[in-house]
């Protein structure tokens, strides 16, 4: 018995919660011949007025061959009204078939079908098939969905590579027949039809939820725009919420799963013509003429109903990021302007407590208003000129043959300074260096390179800091000005170790 408690537990959900419940409604059958009716597609969108007076004109067809029933003084138009309202009820259990939204471009509510009541309207589908059979092309697509799992679910590596071979083995033997030019085994129009169909069952479905979740999306934005026209709530409640229910839809729902993780296939502009290219591969065959050429079309139909869905549902997601753009710099331009009034009113008081002076029963103080102050002088104690201290190197270095007091230039801090180019010019410098004392003479060896390499412009702010020594040592940079002429530049003599040369180049190598 405890199983058959199990089993009841299992169908209750389903009896009670699911689309089951729904078409276990009063008056069920003829809700969906109704919904049906109206909606052509199904997940068309009708305002209030237009669905009445559908509604109106199918139940007064009904009346006539006596599948309705009028209340007493009910005309078709309030009847109309009143199975409106019972369609879009919910409560007691009960789930809706209809819901609405406010659309404010036409200041009208539009009606759609709910997610339940497609999934129960594409249950009745369904059971209204009459294939009872399982076709040929419905069992190879199954066999070959299980040999292809097999195959990736494979861990071992050797029988992974055996289920390979073999299946190469068969396209050499298949490869092999044709170019000998062996008959192909001909189709029927029911094995054609049968191959379609697997295409169409797979597809079938798929815009319904792709128009759900652009459904969901829109109404998720319409409530985030609507928070923030009522201001009822803050602006990090009202991204909680949106992200929320975002979330819900989005990553948790099967629907959302399915378009993060397959549609995005098809978003691509390569996988949307892999697609098209077959189909029109397809349409081409001989075989495809009458039943299987209308299942074609009607693939292409779902096909195209899928593009345009997710392009629905990616336009939707675009309109409420722009929305929470807009929430985001409304919650910044707040936060300025109550800085900005703040700091207004500060300013406004401490102007008056100024004003207000001594009579004011909390001054504001000025201490320096008693300070003295001395008199400016009207010109300078001595006069005013700017004289460079001399460098470390340069006062403790004694002058004798083997220095002749040349103060050393920090030449790393100036390439580091000056960039790229120095750090270039010294590469080519200490490819064919002058000597001097046993160090590289830098303005000697840059006089001998080329033209090119020797431009002033690129050269002004680095020999501008090599002022000439106060006793009168220089060395002579001869540069290549815009003009072409050589233009001659003193500065104090610059004399480097090859091995620092060397270590300046290799630091930004």
């Amino acid at each position: 018995m405890s199983d058959v408690k199990a089993q009841l537990e299992r169908l209750r959900p389903v009896y009670e919660t699911g689309v089951l419940r729904l078409l276990l409604r009063n008056h069920a059958m003829t809700y969906v011949a109704l919904l049906r009716t109206c909606f052509k597609p199904l997940t068309a969108e009708l305002p209030k007025e237009t669905l009445e007076m559908r509604l109106a004109s199918a139940l007064e067809e009904l009346s006539h061959d006596g599948e309705w029933q009028y209340k007493d003084g009910e005309t078709a138009q309030d009847s109309a009204h009143q199975t409106l309202v019972e369609l879009t009820r919910e409560g007691e259990g009960d789930y809706a078939w209809l819901a609405n939204s406010y659309d404010p471009a036409s200041h009208h509510y539009l009606y759609r079908l709910t997610a339940r009541a497609h999934r129960a309207i594409d249950a009745l589908s369904q059971l209204e098939d009459t294939t009872r059979a399982l076709s040929g092309a419905q069992a190879n697509s199954i066999i070959m969905e299980v040999e292809n799992a097999r195959k990736r679910l494979t861990v071992d590596p050797s029988e992974r590579i055996a289920l390979l071979e073999s299946e190469v083995k068969e396209r050499e033997q298949e490869i092999s027949r044709l170019r000998n030019g062996e008959s192909v085994e001909s189709l029927s129009d029911k094995d054609v039809e049968d191959i379609i169909a697997v295409v169409h069952n797979t597809l079938r479905g798929v815009p319904v939820d792709l128009h759900e979740l652009a459904l969901e999306e829109r109404d998720n934005g319409d409530a985030l725009r609507r928070r923030m026209q009522e201001n009822s709530m803050s602006v990090d409640e009202i991204l909680t919420a949106y992200h929320e229910r975002y979330r819900r839809s989005m990553r948790e729902s099967d629907s959302g799963r399915r378009f993060e993780d397959a549609f995005q296939v098809i978003v691509t502009d390569e996988g949307r013509r892999q697609i098209d290219d077959a189909v029109q591969d397809i349409a081409k065959s001989p075989y495809l003429h009458g039943e299987p050429n209308q299942l074609l079309n009607q693939v292409r139909a779902e096909l195209k109903r899928i593009y345009e869905g997710i392009e629905d549902v990616r336009h939707q997601v675009r309109v409420s990021d722009e929305a929470v753009s807009r929430l985001v710099r409304q919650r910044s331009d707040t936060r300025y302007r109550t800085a900005l009034d703040t700091f207004n009113r500060l300013f406004a008081t401490i102007s008056q407590e100024i004003k207000a002076g001594a009579s004011s029963p909390s001054p504001y103080s000025f201490d320096v208003g008693d300070a003295t102050l001395l008199a400016l002088p009207t010109r300078p104690a001595r006069p005013m000129a700017f004289a460079a201290p001399p460098s470390l190197d340069a006062v403790s270095s004694v002058q004798d043959d083997d220095n002749p007091g040349f103060a050393d230039v920090d030449l790393r801090a100036m390439v580091e300074a000056g960039g790229p180019r120095l750090r270039h010019m010294l590469s080519l410098i200490v490819q064919d260096p002058i000597m001097r004392d046993g160090r590289v003479d830098v303005a000697a060896s840059f006089n001998q390179l080329s033209d090119s390499e020797r431009r002033e412009s690129e050269l002004v702010g680095f020999l501008g800091t090599l002022r000439v020594d106060d006793n009168g040592q220089f060395s002579t940079w001869r540069c290549v000005s815009a003009d072409g002429t050589t233009r001659a530049w003193r500065t104090r003599p610059v004399l480097a170790d090859v091995g620092v040369l060397h270590e300046i180049i290799e630091e930004d190598a």
